[in-house]
Parts: structure tokens; sequence; C-alpha cells
């Protein structure tokens, strides 16, 4: 298979069409083919999420699994891996499932859950790609809303002694969800957040900073969201006016 082809085929595919690939050598199946793009690209290509380890078998926390590119790439990598995945979209959450199928569930637990601080379920909206979020985090954009069990990221880390990475993809939850699990942070050696912030919300990002810094954690930070001329226009993707893709580590 010519990778820029097939690259090149799934970029054009219409919004939410689903589709399978074999770009990594086997089967596997997307929900959206631009999405995969960019998280091959980023993943994949620019391996965003490597980090370094003296382990064999790191434990990884993938908080927003999507179709499992991240687990995938950790996993080739570390085939011994503990991964625990969060998905909350039931139709993604079986495509998840599908592209892990070959490794063992001791080892590679999913949950169909959202990571969330609320702990009797959640109203979640899905976009049919890497999007879907809870509506408690977002403003609703008139999509059919799923009813997902939830689970607290505080609970987890208590059950596990050491987290190598903890990665959080959950679309406006992160810090609220990080905010409750203050007290369990200092497990965790390293953490990946994507951090959004919602067009009239009232923005949270000095209290992630602030949470960050206060558990010993340096920071590295990028925006995929650019505007040249910040006073007079902010660019909206999907009703978010800011993204940020933080790294943080302990020194």
């Amino acid at each position: 298979m010519n990778a820029s082809d097939e690259l090149d085929r799934l970029w054009a595919m219409p919004h939410g069409q689903p589709t399978s690939t074999e770009l990594l050598g086997w089967e596997m199946r997307i929900a959206d083919g631009p999405s995969f793009v960019s998280q091959y690209r980023e993943i994949f290509v620019s391996e965003a999420y490597s980090f370094p380890s003296s382990s064999d078998s790191p434990t990884i926390v993938d908080g927003g699994a999507n179709v499992g590119m991240a687990s995938l790439w950790w996993l080739a990598r570390w085939p011994n891996a503990r991964i625990v995945a969060f998905e909350p979209d039931p139709s993604i959450f079986s495509i998840l499932g599908f592209n892990l199928r070959h490794h063992p569930s001791d080892r590679v637990e999913l949950r169909r859950a959202a990571l969330s601080t609320e702990r009797l379920g959640g109203r979640f909206v899905p976009d049919g790609a890497d999007g879907g979020r809870l509506t408690a985090s977002s403003v609703n954009r008139g999509s059919a809303e799923l009813s997902v069990p939830t689970q607290s990221l505080q609970e987890l880390l208590r059950n596990l002694e050491h987290v190598d990475l903890l990665k959080l993809d959950i679309e406006g939850a992160e810090t609220d969800v990080l905010q409750e699990s203050a007290s369990e942070l200092a497990r965790v050696e390293r953490l990946f957040v994507e951090y959004h912030s919602f067009a009239g919300v009232p923005q949270q990002l000095p209290d992630l900073i602030g949470l960050l810094r206060d558990n010993g954690l340096r920071i590295y930070i990028e925006s995929p969201m650019a505007s040249i001329r910040p006073f007079e226009t902010v660019p909206k993707s999907e009703s978010a006016d800011l993204q940020l893709n933080i790294w943080a580590y302990r020194e």
C-alpha cells in the first residue's frame, strides 16, 4: 500500500463516513477519514506522545481513546504496557475494541465511559469523529444526545500505584476532572492535556496551569489554533475559541 495515496484517500472522505484501512499493516476500522489522518500524523509521524521509560511495561491512562491510535503506538513501542483506555461513544468504542482486538485484556483494559466529576452518568453529544463531548462541558450543537456511563479519574488513580503517562483529551471536562483528582496527581509522572475553551463560557486555563504547577509539574504548550489579529478575529472550531496541547512532566 502506498501510504501517501492512502492518506490522500482518507483525507478526502466525507466527515463521519466509516471506513477501514491497512495503513499500519493490518486491518483497522476508522470512524472518520480526516480525523484519522490528523491523528496518524500527530501520533505516528510526529510521535507527540513519546516519552522515556525505564520500564518495558509502563502504565498509561488514555482518557479519550477514540479509535485507539495512541494506544496502538504505545503498544508498538512497549508490547507489555498496561493501558486503561476510556471512550464513551458506543459506536467509536466498538471500533476501538476491534482495533485493539489482538492485545490481551489483562493488559489493555477498555472502558466504555467518560471521565467526569459526575457519578450517575452523563449526556454525551457525538460528532462521528474525535470531537464528541459531554454536554456539561460544551454548547449543545443540536446533535442527538446519548446517555453514557461516567467514571472518576480520582478513584482510578487511587487504585494505581504509579502512572507513567496520563493522557486527557476529553473535550472540555479536563480541568474539572483534574481538579477533583488533585490529591492523587503525585502518582502521575507525566501528563498530556488537550485544553478546550468554549465561546461564551468562562475560561479555566489559569486554574489548570496553577493546578499543574502546584503538583510539581513543568509545562510545555502548543496551540493548533492561531489568529493573526486576535483582538479582531479568534478562530472557532466546533464552538471552541481556544485549544491548547499541554505536556506536563516532572523534572
